[in-house]
């Protein structure tokens, strides 16, 4: 009976190992990754030097280092890496995973499959394509404003989502969920390269005033059925954010009385319904906006002119998202704003046994009403023209 009881007492000090347990000095902390294909996976991949991250202001040896390999699969290509590397590629801190327009159109499901079904990943790591064979490499640029690649690239993708609205940052379940949605296509953010790559690489590219190469956040791409259409301009992506309700602050440069104002919208909340009686969208944005820039001889004390900026600003946004909704409506005939789902969601019978492409969607109308706020109109009466021509 004593020897049970010690047993039992023994019990949790022998089970209490991890099953999978690993050594931190085995391990290659990645925190990047690019997927090319052609006639099997191309892998990049970005492990964190933990030499420079014990001494970041010292050290003289790259933040990074990278290595690749290729194989039929991507599991295969990932653990050929242990060829090159002497640390085993741990995963669990992934911030950016860039894919090529090949395998976004061809084997986008078998990239999804795999990083979904392996623990060791995150789902929350951003996704996006390279604009060109080029730009898959950007993830091996030094950068100097951040010691890793990837998070030079995070953190620009996300400031510009959050700044300008132009893009959205998309994780791998964003992904995921408009893959595996048949009413949804895809719309990701891209990457382009500019500059020497080869330079670009070295350390000495982190001491230079303008770097000999840069990675830089470019415009969304548009697809549908996975199929790579195009890019869409600043104004369009600012028009799907919106629509989709994905953007919360932005920029607009207005034309006011032959010269300019710049608006900075912010905290801007869209609704967006269907009326499938008239095949009609209704978007409805509220909002609020502070004038940061003004070049027009006007007064903003006076409550006439801000009655007329406001207006200005409200009628632009209206017309902005009607001409640039039906520019992507009509230039691809793709619903990346996802209204296939609204009518759905409204009416699952209304999108049975129709060709949405070809009798909804091309016909689609667009109504749009903007409701947003000046609050804010600075220190002065109006633009320093007009505070020298009325000193």
């Amino acid at each position: 009976m004593k020897k049970i009881k010690y047993l039992v007492l023994l019990l949790p000090i022998l089970l209490s190992g991890c099953y999978n347990y690993r050594e931190l000095n085995d391990l290659g902390i990645t925190t990047a990754i690019s997927i090319d294909y052609t006639d099997e996976y191309k892998v990049e991949a970005e492990f964190v030097n933990p030499i420079k991250a014990e001494d970041s202001s010292s050290s003289s040896e790259s933040a990074f280092v990278s290595f690749s390999s290729s194989a039929p699969s991507i599991e295969e290509a990932l653990k050929k890496i242990l060829l090159d590397s002497p640390q085993e590629l741990y995963g669990s801190h992934l911030q950016i995973l860039v894919l090529s327009k090949d395998v976004i159109e061809t084997h986008l499901d078998e990239v999804l499959d795999f990083f979904m079904r392996d623990p060791q990943f995150r789902s929350e790591f951003k996704v996006i394509i390279a604009d060109n064979d080029k730009s898959m490499q950007g993830i091996k640029v030094q950068t100097i404003l951040d010691n890793l690649s990837s998070s030079n690239i995070l953190k620009s993708l996300e400031l510009e989502e959050e700044k300008l609205g132009i893009t959205k940052a998309y994780t791998l379940n964003d992904i995921a969920s408009m893959y595996l949605n048949p009413n949804i296509e895809i719309t990701m953010p891209s990457i382009t390269l500019t500059g020497d790559l080869s330079a670009g690489e070295e350390k000495e590219n982190t001491t230079l005033t303008k770097p000999d190469a840069r990675v830089k956040i470019s415009k969304t791409a548009v697809f549908k059925d996975n199929n790579l259409l195009g890019y869409l301009t600043d104004e369009e992506s600012k028009t799907l954010s919106i629509i989709k309700g994905d953007i919360k602050n932005t920029i607009l440069n207005i034309n006011v009385d032959d010269s300019y104002v710049i608006f900075e919208p912010n905290r801007l909340h869209t609704k967006t319904e269907v009326d499938i009686k008239s095949n009609t969208i209704i978007v409805v944005i509220k909002g609020y906006a502070r004038v940061s820039e003004v070049s027009s001889d006007i007064n903003i004390e006076d409550k006439k002119e801000v009655e007329d900026l406001t207006n200005i600003l409200n009628n632009y946004i209206e017309d902005m998202v009607k001409d640039n909704f039906i520019n992507i409506r009509d230039k691809y005939n793709s619903d990346i704003f996802g209204i296939k789902d609204l009518y759905y969601k409204k009416d699952p019978s209304s999108i049975k046994d129709i060709s949405w492409y070809d009798e909804i969607f091309p016909n689609i109308n667009i109504k749009v009403e903007s409701n947003i706020k000046l609050y804010e109109k600075g220190n002065t009466k109006g633009g320093i023209r007009y505070e020298r021509e009325n000193s």
